[in-house]
């Protein structure tokens, strides 16, 4: 149905010995008007299941499987076998394949990153104790992925408490001894391969689906596209 409005012209292997046939241009490209695409109050979200696939979501919510282009366009889908969230026993098969594991036991026993989480706490004079976290991935240089150590040998050092800053308030008396404090804990944390292409995976779950009432008018700017 997608295809049915691309521009059609004659082709032929051989113009000597055959007749040109009539073919659909399916490298035709365009861009549809942004205020269609990105608006959002015209989408709604949708979370997939293990089993769909563009087809099937286009007939639970439009009650048509032939409009499965809506949901490829719409969420910017290329390769919708793997844009779309696998199964538990697809996606044990892509990481064997990936990182050439004998068994998927190696998953999740094998560090794919380290997460460096710092929580900084500030004690104020007189004031209240406020506690903040950031989280930091350390990347795939800053270790040894054959051994799972970081090159720094923080692997052996998994958490370090920094002494803490101890200073003035702007509030304090200035012949007084009130100070206040400011700690630091760092701590890395293993991502296993198992999970982070587990939640990988699950980001792929929530797409944005278009209205009913706006495929119509995609389907109008789509052939007037094709058509200019």
């Amino acid at each position: 149905m997608y295809f049915q409005e691309f521009p059609k012209g004659l082709y032929t292997f051989n113009y000597a010995n055959e007749t040109p046939k009539l073919a659909t241009n399916i490298l035709a490209r365009t861009r549809f008007n942004p205020n269609i695409i990105t608006n959002a109050s015209v989408f709604y979200k949708y979370m997939l299941k293990d089993e769909d696939t563009p087809e099937i979501v286009a007939f639970k919510e439009y009650g048509d499987s032939t409009l499965h282009w809506v949901v490829c366009l719409i969420n910017e889908l290329k390769d919708p076998l793997f844009d779309f969230p696998l199964s538990t026993i697809a996606l044990e098969n892509v990481i064997l394949k990936k990182y050439n594991f004998a068994n998927i036991s190696l998953a999740f026993s094998t560090v794919h990153h380290y997460e460096l989480e710092v929580e900084n706490t500030l004690i104020e004079v007189g004031g209240p104790t406020t506690v903040t976290k950031n989280t930091s991935i350390v990347t795939l240089q800053q270790y040894d992925y054959t051994s799972n150590t970081l090159v720094a040998n923080i692997a052996n050092s998994p958490q370090l408490n920094l002494n803490p800053i101890v200073f003035r308030a702007n509030n304090a008396d200035a012949n007084s001894n009130i100070t206040a404090y400011l700690s630091q804990k760092r701590t890395y944390k293993p991502v296993y391969v198992y999970d982070y292409e587990f939640e990988e995976n699950e980001k792929k779950r929530e797409i944005k689906m278009l209205r009913s009432e706006y495929i119509q008018p995609l389907k109008t700017q789509l052939r007037t596209l094709l058509n200019e």
